[in-house]
């Protein structure tokens, strides 16, 4: 009996081996005749194995996360020439870029910012490449101080930042190239538009803050390590006095850790500085308050328990907080003499404490009730509440208040709504200040707010946008976008993007999915670390949503993810390929075990954790797209991109993916690359690339999802 158990499992092994060989060459020849229909570039598997506290894993394309190598760049420009040609070829790609130019042709205006009698503001006219910084006077006359159009012919020179003295004479900003986001802080005088001192290098997170009497100002300085990745060590706090050297800058503040983003916040009165060291990317920081007449140094928060953000007005550190539970966040206060806390803005049983500033003995705090905005201002000593009404249901982008003027200043839209500046004093209210002239339709853009049942039973909101009179029998073509982490919101916002995808008839739709800060932290914890899962499950059961009640179907559904939304998607192609066509994975995070490793991913693991950490692989190890692409899997039409210069998500990622994609693929779906050359995560790229880039993107979906 023993020896008949035995031969039958060997002859099952027998055939289950026959089986297993006819599948694997079933699968080579299949991948063999997609690779030749599409022609890729090729790339070359160079196998890698790491061990991971006993678990192997493989890696073929290791030799690509070496972005200066010769072998690279030239694997990089063919995938680049592939792309191009092969997009541009169709129709749709063209029609719309057409389309995107005329759209976008518009003025754009950043929130302004009042000194004085002087409304400082950055405006980008019509196509131009990058906005210009203007200061206008109380009759309405406006001058450019800085244009950066003029320092680039191609446009890839950007203003990162910019930062005016309390009385409009100077104004601090950034300057960088490319998009890499690596700033030169320079100094301007508005009188004369002259530049004074030196361009001070190192100025990423600059965060400066002026003296009132303009004579200096604190800043934030990183200096670059001697390894790449060493890039972003020895963050300091530094005072420059007008006039000297930036090598006599003395440090009044250093991080304590690696990890440490440090910033400085100064007092209306000039005596107090915050000192806000914060733990990566978490939010969660050490507090510190820095005497400026005495130079002496006091410890407000001394550990990383909880999240801080802080402004100080006439003696007091105004904090946005989670302490004490309030996931939903309050505004307490810190007497900066006593370091006595008391609560001013208790947590709202449901709305979300979006952002906050202090405006002439008023605070100004701006709410989201289920993912729209609420503008509330509140009296300090009076507690006296009132709400300003926003013209739609809407985003507040942005705004400025001034500590010694009633003068506020809203950046505000919504799908249909184009971008707006709305100005607000007490004694006239809420007015428009300036509006965009966007060469669009919007009458006949209808908005609906859902809320769909997750995996877990979960309720997920979501935005619907489209054109009215849609049909619900399945047949629309649809995108779906979502972002998911670092307690960020995805905003109700005008795009020209969004709109020209509307005009063809396309349904739009926003998940608002855990893991950002839509419910405030409880949402944001139920979509980090170990709960990064549900993430991908809300996306997934969304998309499920939308073909269900036939918005959509899976054949005509496309998703789009930029930065952690690019893990997001990039996600969606290895757990839930079968619901939707077409994806879209932009400068995106996707080898998950080694993220860490480059660029300043060491300050994303506080969301994500890592693989240094036997625990936070396991779980890590499940989802990480780059290592759970299923071989000789049938995979939905992708286009990855990447910005050659991103100083945040290094462009490894999309190339790793790309070439493993286009290996494994069985499929007649096509995987494209796009890296562009002159640009980094997004910030500073020029008009004319971002048009080109969204052009591709779109008609790469609506030819996927053949749509003439």
């Amino acid at each position: 009996m023993k020896k008949l158990l035995v031969f039958s499992l060997v002859i099952v092994s027998m055939l289950f081996a026959c089986t297993t060989t006819k599948e694997v060459k079933k699968t080579e020849s299949a991948k063999q005749t997609i690779q030749k229909k599409w022609d890729y570039p090729a790339a070359e598997r160079k196998l890698v194995k790491d061990n991971y506290f006993g678990v192997e894993v493989e890696d073929y394309y290791r030799w690509l996360e070496e972005n200066d190598k010769e072998l690279v760049q030239k694997w990089t420009k063919a995938q680049n020439e592939f792309t191009e040609k092969t997009i541009f070829s169709w129709d749709q790609p063209k029609k719309i870029e057409k389309r995107l130019t005329e759209v976008w042709n518009y003025d754009k205006m950043k929130t302004p910012i009042k000194r004085g009698d002087k409304l400082f503001y950055r405006l980008l006219t019509g196509l131009q490449n990058q906005p210009g910084l203007f200061v206008q006077n109380a009759v309405g006359e406006k001058k450019v101080l800085v244009d950066p159009n003029t320092l680039s012919k191609d446009g890839t020179i950007a203003m990162d930042w910019w930062y005016v003295s309390p009385k409009g004479k100077y104004i601090a900003y950034g300057l960088s190239e490319n998009g890499s986001e690596q700033s030169f802080l320079n100094l301007i005088d508005v009188e004369t538009g002259e530049k004074i001192d030196k361009p001070i290098d190192g100025c990423r997170y600059a965060s400066v803050g002026w003296l009132p009497d303009e004579s200096g100002f604190f800043y934030s300085r990183k200096l670059d390590g001697k390894n790449p990745e060493e890039i972003d060590m020895e963050q300091t706090v530094r005072f420059h006095k007008i006039g000297t050297e930036s090598s006599d800058d003395a440090a009044i503040a250093k991080s304590s850790i690696k990890e440490a983003i440090l910033v400085s916040t100064i007092g209306n009165e000039g005596k107090w500085l915050l000192l806000s060291e914060y733990k990566g990317s978490s939010g969660k920081a050490k507090l510190a308050i820095y005497n400026i007449e005495t130079k002496e140094t006091r410890p407000v928060v001394d550990n990383y328990d909880n999240i801080y953000e802080g402004d100080i007005f006439n003696g007091f550190i105004y904090i946005k907080t989670d302490k004490d539970n309030a996931l939903s966040w309050k505004i307490d206060r810190v007497n900066c003499e006593t370091l006595e806390w008391e609560n001013v803005v208790p947590a709202h049983e449901k709305d979300v404490i979006d952002y906050f500033a202090v405006s002439n003995g008023k605070l100004l705090v701006t709410y989201m009730h289920d993912v729209a905005g609420r503008v509330v201002l509140i009296n300090i000593d009076s507690k006296e509440t009132r709400e300003i009404k926003l013209p739609v249901l809407g985003t507040v982008l942005g705004f400025s208040a001034d500590s010694e003027s009633d003068e506020i200043y809203l950046s505000f839209s919504s799908f249909a709504y184009p971008p707006t500046i709305l100005k607000y004093t007490d004694n006239d209210g809420l007015k428009v200040f300036w509006k965009a002239n966007v060469p669009a339709k919007f009458d006949d853009i209808e908005t609906e707010q859902v809320f769909f049942k997750s995996k877990d039973g979960t309720d997920i909101p979501m935005f619907i946008v489209y054109k009215k009179g849609l049909k619900k029998d399945g047949k629309s073509h649809c995108m779906l976008k979502g972002y998911g982490g670092f307690n960020v919101t995805y905003p109700m916002y005008f795009s020209s993007s969004n709109l020209v995808w509307l005009e063809t008839g396309g349904v739009l739709a926003i998940a608002n999915i855990r893991g950002g800060g839509e419910y405030g932290e409880k949402w944001h914890r139920a979509g980090m670390l170990d709960k990064k899962q549900n993430v991908f499950d809300d996306f997934a059961w969304a998309m499920k949503y939308l073909s269900d009640n036939k918005y959509t179907s899976s054949e005509k559904l496309a998703i789009w993810g930029g930065s952690n939304g690019g893990l997001l998607t990039g996600a969606m192609l290895t757990q839930y390929p079968e619901l939707f066509q077409a994806a879209l994975v932009a400068v995106p995070l996707l080898d998950m075990l080694r993220f860490h490793k480059f660029l300043i991913g060491r300050y994303w693991v506080s969301e994500y954790g890592s693989s240094d950490n036997k625990e936070q692989f396991e779980y890590i190890n499940k989802y990480s797209p780059y290592q759970n692409i299923k071989k000789g899997g049938k995979f939905p039409a992708t286009m990855l991109t990447a910005g050659e210069h991103d100083s945040r998500v290094h462009p490894l990622h999309a190339k790793k993916m790309a070439a493993a994609l286009q290996y494994e693929n069985t499929s007649d779906n096509p995987i494209f690359l796009w890296v562009e050359t002159k640009a980094g995560h997004g910030q500073g790229k020029s008009t004319k690339a971002r048009i080109k880039e969204t052009a591709m993107e779109l008609g790469f979906f609506l030819k996927m999802l053949d749509v003439e």
